[in-house]
């Protein structure tokens, strides 16, 4: 779940620097659309902070970098600039990709085996600071075989190595130093479809289709986008025909679409919204009160009056994007009387004024949220309602990125999860392990209610190293069951991505996918941008 967002390059020998914001100006292979036919123009919903691909993973990044396996349609992984996909041996502790032939960077360098090799020994590197380095701590080594092909050796069998695969995979002149002070964070040099034209930093940015790409020559040849953080602005900016699409709410969202030629789009995800329950809190160190908590939570009222219907109400951190590795059966009613006859065997009694209490300890707590997401202060606003006829007081707080993780450890806090959904142990095993349980302010969100419990590491432990995917999905079906005796938070809904667009209709090639946490324009119906084709 990322929320920490934050070599001389050359891009296609022509990009230069501006002193007020960064704006760069492209050449050569990045050719210019004149024709309009062949410009996209997007409100996105707020500035990038970097465009380094060991910081900022897929989005936006997947237009300028190509990983060995790619997310496809419906979010199925596929070859990116491997041929095919990754070959495990049996023990699944040493993974074989070949690579594709003939494949250039956007400065005119070619990809081969040593670039692989470099970009996973960057994303581990301490030194290079990316916040991604747990996720590869099982790869013990990188070798490049041969300059078409890389062998990947790990410390322990991992069945889950094709989704970390999606790396962007940068020109290995370009690496060096950490990335915050690399020139690739505004300066990318990758084998994308597309190359980076402008960026007037806070206003906008400008991509424009690169000519020689391996995948073939994208028929839409500019992608503006401009950095609308209000939605309100970004809905009139879609009305009035300034852009063609925009992420919006699925409630604004139903209200614009069908006028005005307007299209809604809703992609599923793996992106979950939850509240973690601190153990370090006297009342949460009970697995009977977060069981209780849980059933106390309204969460089809939530979906149905925040997402507008557009989402599914989970336990678990595990969503319907896990597919088999899904359990059905791992739900919790609402059940506000079963709460509450849970709340009274466990000793935490209703007071004079309303509150429960037990040996002198209120069962009050605070409740943290992003202040600007709007999103995250609805679901905490319902959940303290939901609290409240328990005789549960929760105190709401809108904080900024640097006090969540300082307070995270004392305070509750409305999570949202999902940031890799195309595997099972992505999705969870650093919400789940016991491993992050310690609280660490540099890696605040892994397991962020300090939760500990062997079964669930036992089963987390064997789903990784299984090699039978029928088994696999099994361990992680029967590791949910556990969870919902023995929650580690309050798993409230899976989100529906809701956008807005015009003009899908003119291309063929518009294809829904599976999203991650992350959503805005580089995902939604434009994902697969450079592979449409005009009607």
């Amino acid at each position: 779940m990322r929320l920490r967002h934050s070599r001389p390059a050359v891009l296609l020998g022509a990009l230069v620097l501006a002193a007020s914001g960064c704006s760069a100006a492209v050449s050569g292979a990045a050719t210019g659309a004149s024709d309009d036919a062949a410009t996209l123009r997007l409100a996105e919903t707020g500035e990038y902070g970097s465009l380094h691909p060991l910081e900022y993973p897929l989005g936006i990044t997947s237009k300028l970098y190509d990983g060995l396996v790619a997310v496809g349609a419906d979010g199925v992984l596929e070859p990116g600039l491997a041929v095919a996909m990754p070959e495990a041996d049996a023990t699944l502790t040493s993974w074989t990709v070949r690579l594709r032939e003939g494949v250039t960077f956007s400065d005119g360098s070619e990809f081969d085996a040593q670039d692989v090799v470099a970009a996973f020994d960057a994303v581990r590197d301490p030194a290079v600071g990316s916040w991604m380095a747990a996720d590869y701590e099982m790869v013990e080594q990188v070798t490049a075989i041969d300059p078409l092909t890389v062998r990947f050796d790990l410390a322990y069998p991992y069945a889950g190595l094709p989704a970390r695969l999606t790396l962007g995979i940068p020109a290995s002149e370009a690496l060096g130093g950490d990335v915050v002070g690399s020139p690739l964070a505004s300066e990318p040099v990758g084998t994308g479809p597309y190359v980076l034209a402008e960026w007037r930093k806070g206003e906008s940015m400008t991509l424009r289709a690169r000519e020689g790409w391996w995948g073939g020559e994208p028929q839409v040849r500019t992608i503006h986008l401009a950095f609308v953080a209000d939605e309100n602005a970004r809905a009139q900016r879609v009305r009035s025909g300034e852009v063609d699409g925009a992420q919006l709410s699925p409630r604004i969202a139903a209200q614009i679409a069908g006028s005005d030629g307007l299209e809604l789009v809703a992609n599923s995800s793996g992106d979950f919204r939850a509240i973690s329950l601190p153990v370090t809190l006297p009342f949460f160190a009970d697995p009977a009160v977060r069981v209780a908590v849980n059933l106390g939570t309204d969460r089809q009222a939530m979906i149905d009056g925040i997402l507008a219907g557009h989402g599914t109400a989970v336990a678990t951190p595990f969503t319907p994007a896990q597919g088999d590795a899904f359990e059905p059966s791992a739900v919790f009613a609402h059940d506000p009387a079963a709460a509450a006859a849970l709340l009274d065997d466990a000793g935490w009694a209703v007071g004079p004024d309303g509150v429960r209490a037990k040996d002198g300890v209120r069962f009050a707590f605070t409740l943290m949220y992003f202040a600007e997401d709007t999103l995250r202060r609805d679901v905490a606003q319902a959940f303290a309602s939901d609290m409240a006829p328990l005789g549960i007081d929760v105190a709401l707080e809108g904080v900024d990125r640097r006090h969540a993780v300082t307070a995270m450890d004392e305070k509750a806090f409305v999570l949202g999860g999902g940031d890799m959904p195309y595997d099972p142990d992505a999705q969870a095993y650093r919400q789940l392990h016991s491993d992050f349980a310690v609280f660490d302010e540099d890696d605040a969100y892994s397991n962020p209610s300090g939760y500990a419990d062997p079964d669930v590491d036992r089963l987390l432990d064997a789903a990784r190293t299984e090699p039978d995917p029928a088994a696999r999905s099994a361990l992680y079906r029967e590791l949910q069951t556990v969870l919902v005796a023995n929650p580690p938070l309050v798993a409230v809904f899976a989100l529906e991505h809701t956008y807005v667009a015009r003009g899908l209709d003119d291309w063929d090639g518009v294809e829904h996918v599976l999203e991650p946490h992350e959503h805005g324009v580089a995902w939604g119906p434009w994902f697969n941008v450079q592979d449409w084709t005009r009607r």
